[in-house]
C-alpha cells in the first residue's frame, strides 16, 4: 500500500508523524530532537520546520491527549478549620496556633500555600517573598498585611491583604491572638509568620 507521502521534514510532515506516533507512544515528539541529531545536515530547514505554528501546536495537543488525569486534594472546608482550631485550643501549642493561623489565612484570603510557607529547601528560600511582620495592621475590626511578591503578581508590587471578622476560625482574631505570642517570643524579628524556634514555617 503506497501512501504518496513526501520524506521531506515540512511542517505538515513533522505534524503528521508527531500526531501518528503520539497514538502509541507518549515521546512521540521526544523523537524529533534525536532525529534533529541525523536530519539537520541533510536538511538545513529542519529547526525552522520544527518550530512551525503547525508543529507546535501538534506538539501541545499530543501532550494533552496523552496526559495524566489530574489528581486532587480534597478541598478546606470550614468544618476542617474548626477542627484545627480546637486542636490548637486544646494542646497550647505555639506552633499548633501558628498552623492554625496560617490555615484561616490561607482559606479566608484564598491564598495558594506556598504564599505563606517555605519551600523545604533552603537553596530556594527567598526573603522578597517573606511577609513582614510591620506590615500587619489591625483596625476597625479588621486585618491586614502585604503579600510581596508573589506568582498572582505581573508587576511585582505585591497584594494588600485585608480580612474582616468571620464566624469559623476568624482570621483577625487568630491573627492578633498569634501575634501577640509571637512578639513576646520573637520581638523584632521580620517575618510574621514564625516557628517557636525561629524558622519559617514549611
Amino acid at each position: 500500500m503506497a501512501h504518496h507521502l513526501s520524506i521531506e521534514p515540512t511542517p505538515e510532515t513533522l505534524a503528521r508523524y508527531i500526531a501518528y506516533t503520539s497514538q502509541f507512544i507518549a515521546s512521540g515528539p521526544k523523537y524529533l530532537s534525536g532525529v534533529r541529531h541525523f536530519l539537520s545536515d541533510l536538511y538545513p530547514n529542519f529547526d525552522a520546520n520544527r518550530a512551525h505554528p503547525l508543529v507546535t501546536t501538534t506538539i501541545r495537543g499530543s501532550k494533552k491527549i496523552r496526559a495524566d488525569p489530574i489528581h486532587r486534594k480534597l478541598p478546606l472546608r470550614p468544618a476542617h478549620l474548626q477542627t484545627f482550631l480546637l486542636i490548637a485550643r486544646g494542646s497550647g501549642s505555639y506552633d499548633d496556633l501558628l498552623f492554625a493561623t496560617i490555615l484561616s489565612c490561607l482559606f479566608y484570603a484564598c491564598h495558594r500555600s506556598g504564599e505563606l510557607v517555605q519551600k523545604n529547601s533552603k537553596e530556594l528560600f527567598d526573603w522578597r517573598k517573606i511577609i513582614k511582620r510591620s506590615s500587619l495592621m489591625f483596625s476597625q475590626g479588621r486585618a491586614q498585611y502585604h503579600l510581596p511578591y508573589h506568582k498572582g503578581d505581573p508587576f511585582y508590587r505585591g497584594t494588600d491583604i485585608l480580612f474582616s471578622q468571620q464566624e469559623v476560625a476568624d482570621p483577625v482574631a487568630l491573627l492578633q491572638e498569634y501575634v501577640n505570642r509571637r512578639d513576646s517570643v520573637h520581638n523584632a524579628r521580620l517575618a510574621l509568620f514564625l516557628r517557636e524556634d525561629g524558622s519559617h514555617p514549611t
